[in-house]
């Protein structure tokens, strides 16, 4: 176990200390409300509250209340219509959760994903089942690599998720429902203890019987927040439980860039039972202590138990073989446990001109065990009967397995702002990483012998940035044009690569990962804020990204993949005219080239294949997207929005491609006194487009869910 005492301990005695020395004082100007929406408030970029535009990186705001405005029910929902983030429904992970891609990098533990600050997964790829979506307050997302305030795991991008501590009035009540027999609801009721302390209570359930036969979900949730104030410092302390089941449906295969004939896309051809379940239990604090107007203390720690079961079968069609196909499955029961601990002291102070110092620790620490089994079956494509139960396949194989990841890090931040029209920031951190994997396989063959994989990594290295950020405009601005920001800035981070611990024969830890990137963009603001325009140019290399081979067994094989180049430009515009109070446009443009820079691989047949210079598979070039709204808080309002991408490569020699795709939503509201009706509509135009590629499945994607609809009513009290 990792050394908790210490964390333990300093949360309560800073929490005694706090209670016993309260002050008769405001609340700290930082502790962030509701930014108006043409001021949007950032904490992800700098770990301190600025105006979006004041940030020297591409970054986002989603706000919470536009998302339940919308009937978003999933991440990948609530993300569709960043500009130039590439998500979709489905993935290894689930029917339900994306493989996010930034920058035209789609790797799944690339990016950090924080709920309230704290990892969700831990050193382990992002656990996106434990984003309680209905109790969002906004999403901040970073694009580029943030390695020096975040550690590892933020080494290409993050998307930090804040969840609400409070809203207007005592509470709420949701219920709705929609396509493929959704059920959905959610309450919440909060209340002044007396003393500094407040509490809220919110818990939500969903059931769905999902789009592909045999899948769907089961969600339950339960949240309990707890805030104390004593004089200008602040504790919260929040208390998670969730218990999900996702019933596993298979991507489908593909060739020459076409589902295979004989297969459809709403079919399951899974084995029967296959499921991903989730029982999570988590504790998360959160600590702002003012010693001073000039400093203060924050500290975020979180700790999770996620108990896990995993059935999940994949097809190995053979074009030669008609109908009879064999497939090969897997069932895990994995136990993750997780603690993640930051410390760190923000400061303000004068020194040939302002700073803003941030430094810190941090440590992130985790354990999987797992066991389970693997097996093989074969099924008819045209006879669902065939498709047999879980428990009635002999296991093929034994496996289990012991993965332990410790990250530690010291790190340190300063804005220099010497004049009102410049300001240069930078800071480096260094990390120490470590793993520990072993793991044991034996076929269920006489004679075959007990196969054990043990292997460790130790690793330290450095992360940094620099960036300059230039007000183009006077402080009181140049006829209409309020503000007009140039900036520019260099980063550089490192991560541990993850090894495939879904087979044991190929369990081993890969070299590190490296990203150093380039980023120049220009913001603007205009009209009393009326008129934004944002525009970046990125250039990222990619050193040793993560990708899935074959062995000459025709096993998924993960392997280090040279050297990879994300390089492009991205657009914003949003008009809001004061003029029609509530009515918005969004219009964003992305141009992507994502390319192998030096990569060559062995094929299962032992060919040696070269594809440097040529595209990463599944990465649009260019994307669009655009939507309306109208928000009101009497009457009716409503949302349209589009969503573009070009042709995408199948492959990585590139020979086959997917076809440009649009999807549409829309929807309407009604708002009075507290109450909201909502009616969405999602994919209207019926496209079934390729999601992404699994990275278990040789040439198997995952298809974007059919049109669908949602309805809700919500009472506030």
């Amino acid at each position: 176990m990792p050394p908790l005492g210490i964390p333990a301990a300093a949360s309560l005695i800073l929490v005694s200390a706090l209670s016993a020395t309260a002050r008769a004082e405001s609340p700290d100007t930082l502790v962030m409300k509701h930014p108006p929406e043409k001021y949007e408030v950032v904490v992800s970029a700098t770990r301190t509250a600025k105006d979006l535009a004041q940030v020297a990186n591409a970054a986002v705001v989603v706000r919470g209340d536009e998302l339940r405005r919308r009937g978003t029910r999933t991440v990948a929902e609530a993300l569709q219509d960043v500009v130039g983030l590439d998500t979709g429904e489905g993935s290894d992970n689930g029917m339900r959760l994306p493989n996010l891609g930034l920058w035209g990098l789609k790797e799944f533990d690339a990016l950090l994903v924080t709920i309230d600050g704290v990892p969700v997964g831990g050193p382990f790829n992002p656990e996106l089942s434990q984003i309680p979506v209905e109790e969002i307050d906004r999403i901040e997302v970073v694009k580029g690599p943030q390695g020096t305030l975040y550690g590892v795991s933020g080494f290409a991008g993050m998307v930090q998720v804040f969840t609400r501590e409070d809203e207007s009035g005592r509470g709420h009540i949701d219920l709705g429902g929609g396509s493929f027999d959704d059920r959905h609801g959610a309450a919440a009721v909060q209340r002044d203890l007396g003393r500094g302390l407040a509490g809220r209570l919110w818990g939500s359930f969903q059931r769905t019987d999902g789009w592909q036969d045999r899948t769907g979900s089961d969600v339950d949730r339960g949240r309990l927040t707890l805030t104390q104030s004593a004089g200008r410092a602040r504790v919260a302390l929040t208390l998670d439980a969730l218990r999900e089941t996702q019933r596993w449906g298979t991507p489908l295969p593909f060739d020459q860039g076409q589902i295979i004939p004989g297969f459809e896309v709403d079919r399951n051809y899974a084995v029967r039972g296959a499921r991903l379940d989730h029982h999570v239990l988590s504790a998360t604090s959160r600590l702002t202590w003012p010693l001073e107007p000039r400093h203060r203390i924050e500290n975020t720690l979180g700790v999770a138990h996620d108990r896990q079961v995993a059935v999940r079968s994949f097809l190995e069609p053979d074009l030669a073989s008609g109908n009879d196909v064999p497939s090969e499955g897997i069932a895990l029961r994995p136990r993750e446990t997780t603690v993640y601990e930051d410390a760190r002291l923000v400061s303000r102070f004068a020194l040939s001109g302002a700073h803003e110092l941030v430094t810190g620790a941090a440590l992130t620490w985790g354990r999987t065990l797992a066991a389970g089994r693997g097996f093989d079956f074969d099924q008819d494509v045209a006879d669902r009967g065939t498709i047999p139960e879980d428990g009635s396949i002999p296991a093929g194989d034994l496996r289990s397995f012991h993965d332990r990841r410790t990250f530690f890090g010291l790190y340190a931040h300063d804005e220099w702002t010497p004049t009102p029209a410049f300001s240069l920031s930078g800071g480096g951190r260094w990390d120490r990483t470590s793993e520990e994997l072993h793991a044991e396989m034996q076929e269920q063959a006489p004679g075959e012998p007990l196969e054990i994989s043990d292997d460790s990594r130790e690793t330290s290295a450095w992360s940094g940035d620099i960036a300059g950020l230039m007000r183009l405009v006077p402080q009181a601005g140049l006829g209409r044009l309020e503000l007009a920001n140039l900036y520019a800035s260099w980063k550089s981070s490192f991560k541990p690569a993850a090894p495939n611990l879904s087979e044991a024969e190929n369990a081993s830890i890969l070299d590190p990962e490296r990203t150093h990137s380039v980023e120049v963009g220009l913001k603007t603001r205009a009209l009393a804020r009326q008129v934004a325009l944002d525009l970046s140019w990125f250039d990222m290399t990619f050193d040793n990204l993560v990708v899935s081979t074959l062995s000459p067994d025709l096993e998924p094989l993960l392997v280090n993949a040279g050297r990879e180049r994300f390089k492009g430009f991205e657009t914003a515009l949003t008009l809001a005219p004061d003029a029609l109070d509530g009515l918005s446009l969004t219009l964003g443009y992305a141009h992507h080239d994502a390319r192998f820079v030096r990569f060559t691989f062995v094929t299962p047949d032992g060919e040696l294949r070269d594809v440097s210079g040529k595209k990463l598979e599944l990465v649009p070039r260019d994307l669009f997207n655009a939507k309306l709204q109208a928000v009101t808080r009497a009457g009716v309002g409503g949302f349209a929005a589009v969503r573009y991408q070009g042709e995408r490569p199948f492959n990585r020699r590139n020979t086959f491609f997917a076809d440009a795709y649009t999807e549409w939503d829309a929807g309407v509201s009604y708002e009075l006194r507290g109450l909201r009706l909502s009616v969405t509509g999602r994919n209207l135009g019926d496209d079934r487009h390729v999601v992404t590629e699994s990275e278990l499945g040789d040439s198997q994607f995952y298809i974007a869910p059919p049109r669908r609809f949602v309805a809700q009513a919500s009472y506030a009290f």
